[in-house]
């Protein structure tokens, strides 16, 4: 048998039924879980970058380091530093030629940078694990529009190492125009890239222009 103590009550000064301690917390618990259900909406949390990544870029505070920040990106094949090395929806690719006609066309009718990222994903996918690409410049010419605007031009060698047998040729030779600026918070950018052949070789262009569509 139960005993009355154990059904008892408590009572305030006008005789109303006060709810014991334990209920009140249990319905504070259940009113605030939705708010707590909701606080990881309120912050992003952003993913951190691999070491990889991190430790291969340098803050572009001078046009040197943006362009050894290019060049180790391509030769690494490191998406994410290559991405960064462009200034955003205002970047354009000006395209070889004799290697943008035809079916090309379109392709590079508005080539930004979702389709750089696009194409060098894809060039990634099929590069050599553990080799690197070897990328250099030669006869560097830097011509400034401004403290804040530079064009550089010089002629590139790219060997490619990827294992897609149905593009050939390994060596891409061409000339290479760059128009880099410096951003508000004083890193430098690429914002156009103008790419021409130089040889009977492939050049840059073919090399974004096949692994695009791959």
């Amino acid at each position: 048998m139960f005993s009355r103590k154990s059904f008892r009550k408590s009572f305030n000064e006008a005789g109303e039924v006060l709810s014991p301690p334990c209920g009140r917390l249990r319905m504070t618990f259940f009113l605030s879980l939705p708010l707590l259900l909701a606080l990881p909406a309120c912050f992003q949390l952003r993913e951190p970058e691999p070491a990889a990544t991190a430790s291969e870029w340098i803050q572009p505070t001078q046009i040197d380091i943006l362009l050894s920040n290019f060049v180790t990106a391509v030769q690494n094949v490191n998406t994410a530093n290559y991405e960064r090395s462009f200034r955003g929806a205002d970047y354009r690719f000006i395209p070889d030629p004799t290697s943008a006609g035809g079916s090309a066309t379109a392709i590079f009718a508005n080539w930004s940078v979702p389709e750089e990222v696009t194409y060098f994903t894809n060039l990634s996918r099929r590069s050599v694990p553990g080799v690197k690409n070897t990328l250099t410049f030669s006869n560097r010419r830097d011509n400034p529009f401004s403290v804040d605007s530079v064009e550089i031009t010089a002629l590139y060698d790219l060997k490619v190492q990827q294992q897609d047998t149905a593009f050939h040729g390994s060596l891409l030779q061409g000339s290479i125009r760059l128009v880099v600026v410096r951003r508000r918070d004083n890193e430098w950018k690429i914002k156009e890239w103008r790419d021409q052949r130089t040889g009977t070789g492939p050049c840059w262009t073919d090399l974004k222009r096949y692994f695009f569509t791959r």
